[in-house]
């Protein structure tokens, strides 16, 4: 017999969830339109179409998912644009609502472990492995061989150059320390071990291609996809390639550097963006013009990322970081479950899946 009590503490249990969801999405929404519109201050305020071609186009077009995205939203993604576009999505409901409801978040922290990466791809090429940290455990590189600190100090020790990364949660490349022998003297070993104790991976640099390195030397030059899976089929949504300013050891436009569409045929578009939304023609440290510059190995990324992506069955959406070493073989950096979108520099996040996407979002939901 159902205890009416039981039932009724269920019920309050559900509301009050349901009410924090709400509150927290609000908080997000104005968080990040706040962030957009600070944003749209040091470029001069973007597109800034009319009231009236808002509501006719934008409006009009998420009327039927029972939305109300913010006009600043389209006039930061519609810069150097004769019109609005109403398929960019904001970042509030890409957050909220698409990535929840394409990809499972109860799988995603075990399926971002940067240390069971080899686990879950064994056959990807990825950085090489000296050491790393699962749940306070020690493992020498891809193996599943559990070894002391003491051993795991040693192997860091007598690398020339490591690279250490948290296992989880490194947007905008935080967290990251570098490791050089013949800078030793001032590498804190016991600081790194104490900060990254709840995980992280030592990996040996990337010796990238030299097409990539004479952009920039000092930092691995990534391509950054975007993949989509959807009614069967693996889809590309977005490419660019990231590019370090000089001095940087990261190539995240967050220290510095800059983002250029990449196009079908692997060569880069003629401008590429930074972090103030600003778009420039060439390197800022190289000099070279992007429109010159053609990825190498361009197709096998691609090839590489969708056959990464259908060992993930969790997830529909993935933003994936490969380089090009120095033989020409992708590279999986990491990827990522919580993609962020690459709209002011790629357009439209689903493109001519928009509206299909969409659908399956928000309508099919209301279904249920």
């Amino acid at each position: 017999m159902i205890n009416p009590r039981s039932k009724f503490v269920d019920f309050v249990a559900k509301t009050k969830s349901v009410y924090h969801n709400l509150v927290n999405n609000r908080i997000l929404s104005k968080k990040e339109a706040k962030k957009i519109k600070n944003r749209l201050k040091t470029i001069g305020g973007g597109y800034n179409g009319s009231n009236q071609e808002y509501k006719d186009v934008v409006l009009k077009y998420w009327k039927k998912y029972k939305k109300r995205p913010e006009k600043c939203w389209y006039d930061l993604y519609c810069l150097g644009e004769k019109s609005y576009d109403p398929r960019y999505i904001p970042n509030s409901i890409w957050l909220i609502n698409v990535l929840e409801h394409f990809n499972d978040p109860a799988e995603r922290f075990a399926y971002t472990n940067k240390g069971m990466y080899s686990h879950f791809m064994p056959k990807i090429k990825k950085p090489e492995t000296v050491v790393k940290n699962i749940a306070g455990y020690y493992f020498d590189g891809d193996g599943d061989n559990l070894i002391t600190e003491e051993e795991a100090r040693r192997l860091i020790l007598q690398e020339e150059h490591l690279i250490f990364k948290p296992s989880l949660e490194t947007f905008g490349g935080s967290g990251i320390v570098f490791y050089d022998r013949d800078n030793a003297e001032n590498f804190d070993l016991d600081a790194v071990l104490k900060r990254l104790k709840n995980g992280f991976v030592a990996q040996r640099l990337i010796k990238q291609h030299p097409d990539l390195a004479k952009i920039n030397k000092d930092s691995v030059n990534s391509i950054r996809v975007i993949t989509f899976h959807f009614k069967g089929e693996f889809h590309v949504l977005s490419t660019v390639l990231r590019m370090g300013r000089s001095g940087a050891r990261v190539d995240n436009t967050t220290a510095g550097g800059c983002a250029c569409p990449i196009k079908p045929d692997g060569w880069l578009v003629e401008k590429a963006v930074n972090r103030k939304s600003e778009w420039m023609d060439r390197h800022e440290s190289s000099g070279i013009l992007f429109k010159d510059i053609k990825v190498p190995s361009f197709d096998r990324v691609i090839e590489t990322a969708k056959l990464a992506h259908s060992q993930l069955p969790y997830f529909d959406l993935v933003g994936w970081d490969f380089a090009v070493d120095e033989s020409g073989d992708p590279v999986m950096i990491e990827y990522n479950l919580l993609p962020e979108q690459n709209q002011v520099s790629g357009g439209p996040t689903f493109g001519d899946l928009t509206e299909e996407a969409l659908d399956d979002v928000f309508l099919k939901k209301l279904k249920k």
